[in-house]
């Protein structure tokens, strides 16, 4: 196991904010109406988009070519996981202190976890994992010997549905300016005061596994990057282009497999933000619906999940610096009005996030199941611990 290297190092603040000009550049009037229109009609078909704007096709084309050549991808899918026999588990552990590095491979060791980042409150490590249904007690299990072999002193699993993407209200966002209206106010009052929900969100189905091993591949290659060509993906997953194309025609997108995009797109640049997962605990359905409406003008929210079984709500938020204390005086608030029971959060180390897509290897095809050897799984965990205690003997 690598230990950390902690030689020093010299940085420029000015360095770490070169991305704001950038930002600010991005986020203009003609890139925010093409976005939007992304946003509602999906990414993939760019001349649809143009026709929607009223914008040149070429125009549309090179403007999303020269944003994805600065970050790398303007949108992935989302793949609704519960219709392929997942549950989605929110994992937050504390580290036995100095073993921070061997709790983040633990948590990688399954190969069902989506991301993984370091985090800070009473959680030392904020995790995603896409676990099987039929696997969820053994997953547990693993975790609980996790605390077993002290690695982690306290831990909370909690099984949420897919995560909804929330893409960023810019009628909030002054281009001549490139400043964000934070209406606290005005949020509240819509919450308090305002119309019946339009929207709702709640525990997803449990249908029957309706996929194979190569759709879970086709699924893999566009949660990468939702708007890779089909020729790429079947060079990918070794067919026709062809025959790719048909399978997310036919079966992929009407079924919602792929509905799920979120746009990579950022309102502000990552070091102006502070990046936060709190979980609010409704007082009834009708008000987690009714602030599950607001989200969609809440820009400073990025995704949010609902906690199956509970009113209640996880939301991934990226807030200015400045703004942080206001946004916690808003859920405040939302208690003294009777909106929420509590509210609790960890504030999210982004720098740290690493990523992963759905593990098809996992996925056998003839008996349409997940795979999981719980007790090679332990196995390795032993090992690590092993490794852990030689190198500090």
């Amino acid at each position: 196991m690598e230990v950390a290297d902690l030689k020093a190092e010299t940085v420029r603040v000015a360095d770490s904010y070169r991305g704001i000009r950038e930002i600010s550049k991005q986020l203009d009037p003609t890139n925010i109406k093409i976005l939007t229109t992304m946003a509602k009609l999906g990414p993939r078909n760019l001349l649809d988009v143009a026709r929607h704007c009223g914008i040149p096709f070429t125009t549309v084309y090179h403007r999303i070519a020269r944003i994805e050549s600065r970050s790398k991808q303007v949108a992935i899918v989302i793949p609704n996981v519960s219709r392929i026999g997942i549950v989605r588990l929110v994992v937050l552990a504390s580290a036995t202190a100095g073993k921070e590095q061997e709790v983040t491979e633990a948590l990688k060791l399954p190969n069902l976890w989506r991301a993984i980042e370091r985090c800070e409150g009473a959680f030392t490590h904020h995790s995603v994992q896409i676990v099987p249904r039929a696997l969820l007690k053994q997953f547990k299990e693993f975790v609980a010997k996790m605390g077993e072999m002290n690695l982690v002193k306290n831990y909370r699993i909690m099984p949420t549905g897919d995560s909804v993407s929330n893409f960023p209200d810019y009628s909030s966002y002054n281009t001549r300016t490139a400043e964000w209206s934070f209406d606290w106010n005005e949020w509240m009052n819509e919450l308090t005061d305002g119309a019946p929900s339009k929207r709702s969100i709640s525990d997803p189905e449990a249908p029957d596994v309706q996929v194979d091993k190569l759709d879970l591949q086709i699924i893999e290659e566009l949660e990468k990057n939702a708007r890779v060509n089909f020729t790429d993906i079947a060079r990918a997953v070794n067919i026709s282009a062809q025959a790719v194309k048909c399978r997310y025609d036919s079966k992929l997108a009407p079924s919602g497999l792929v509905s799920g995009i979120h746009f990579d797109v950022l309102p502000y640049p990552v070091e102006t933000a502070a990046w936060h997962d709190v979980m609010l605990q409704f007082t009834s359905a009708e008000t987690m619906n009714k602030f599950f409406t607001l989200v969609e003008k809440l820009f400073f929210v990025d995704v949010v999940s609902k906690v199956l079984r509970q009113n209640s709500l996880f939301i991934r938020t990226r807030t200015v610096h400045c703004q942080v204390a206001r946004m916690f005086d808003f859920f405040s608030q939302m208690a003294r009005d009777g909106l929420i029971e509590s509210y609790s959060a960890v504030r999210l180390h982004m720098g740290s996030r690493e990523m992963q897509t759905i593990s098809s290897e996992l996925f056998d095809d003839n008996t349409k199941e997940w795979g999981w050897n719980m007790e090679d799984y332990i196995a390795r965990l032993r090992v690590l611990r092993n490794e852990i205690q030689s190198q500090r003997a």
